[in-house]
């Protein structure tokens, strides 16, 4: 176990320096794996076009540089796709719980579901809970996102419609949401920092599972997990994000416990504990973090979310 005497150092820095509101831009991942087939999975997968996915949005209306590459409006922003899974063992209730998962750079939705095994893995972890991937950036290297990164109530009328969907398609008798995981990979950083900052859902939302994505949006991660102790923060992290995650830590000392952990020897029970939980590995990819050692899986199991 890692003590956080270990990171006094790079906290102090940060803090001497005064907290950085971004950080470098993430490396950008590998391509999605393409043309392998695929086992059959015994839920649904749905890829309805829904109204209030991020995209189109007037931020991205011309388009979008990074260094230099160019990311037009047509081709990156202007799908409005959003990926949804019903495990097989999904049983109705009066309120459905939601895994929103943003994904990083260079991804669609249909390369995030195959790529990370999202799917598989919400399977396996026997959770009574519907996984939502929404497009952001398409094959972009960018983290803004649109409507639920920018828009105030953005992130509230999404899971509205992704309620009314899963109604309309009589897989649920409700289209009332209930509990709220969100997970973000990399890049996934802006969405999910925009859904905290003005989505207007934060009471909904349960637990926030970084994985390698402690790029920006600081205050908005740390005050969210400062807003009660009910509320988890987990990040998982490489060195792409050591500072990152020092700045979260310097956020909330003395707010929040807060624990540091090696990831070779953190336990489902450990994980499990409800103040906010750093993990660090080196030895799995940044690419890798979600499938690789089955994280997603592992993570999902030390949410607030029931199972089925």
């Amino acid at each position: 176990m890692l003590k956080r005497k270990e990171f006094l150092a790079a906290v102090a820095a940060v803090t001497t320096l005064g907290l950085r509101t971004a950080l470098a831009d993430p490396a950008d991942p590998s391509a999605p794996a393409g043309g392998t087939p695929q086992p059959q999975l015994p839920g649904q997968t749905f890829m309805p076009a829904l109204p209030s996915a991020p995209f189109p949005h007037a931020s991205r209306a011309a388009g979008h540089n990074y260094k230099e590459e160019r990311f037009d409006a047509a081709t990156s922003y202007s799908d409005s796709t959003v990926g949804i899974y019903v495990p097989s063992h999904f049983r109705p209730g009066a309120a459905t719980d939601l895994i929103v998962h943003f994904h990083g750079w260079s991804n669609h939705v249909e390369g995030v579901l195959r790529r990370y095994e999202l799917r598989e893995q919400l399977e396996a972890s026997g959770l009574n809970a519907v996984l939502v991937v929404p497009q952001g950036p398409k094959d972009a290297k960018d983290s803004g996102d649109g409507k639920l990164e920018l828009d105030d109530g953005g992130f509230k009328r999404f899971v509205q419609d992704v309620g009314t969907f899963l109604q309309a398609r009589k897989l649920t008798s409700t289209s009332a949401v209930g509990r709220v995981v969100l997970t973000l990979h990399s890049g996934g950083y802006g969405g999910v920092g925009g859904v905290l900052t003005r989505g207007g859902m934060n009471e909904a939302i349960t637990d926030v599972i970084l994985f390698d994505a402690a790029y920006a949006y600081f205050s908005a991660f740390a005050d969210w997990a400062k807003g009660s102790p009910e509320r988890h923060l987990l990040s998982l992290f490489t060195d792409d994000t050591a500072l990152g995650n020092a700045n979260l830590m310097a956020l909330l000392q003395g707010a929040r416990p807060y624990e540091v952990v090696d990831a070779a020897s953190m336990t489902l029970a450990g994980l499990r504990k409800r103040h906010p939980t750093f993990v660090l590995t080196n030895r799995v990819a940044h690419d890798q973090l979600l499938q690789q050692e089955r994280w997603f899986e592992l993570f999902l199991r030390t949410t607030a979310l029931a199972q089925a």
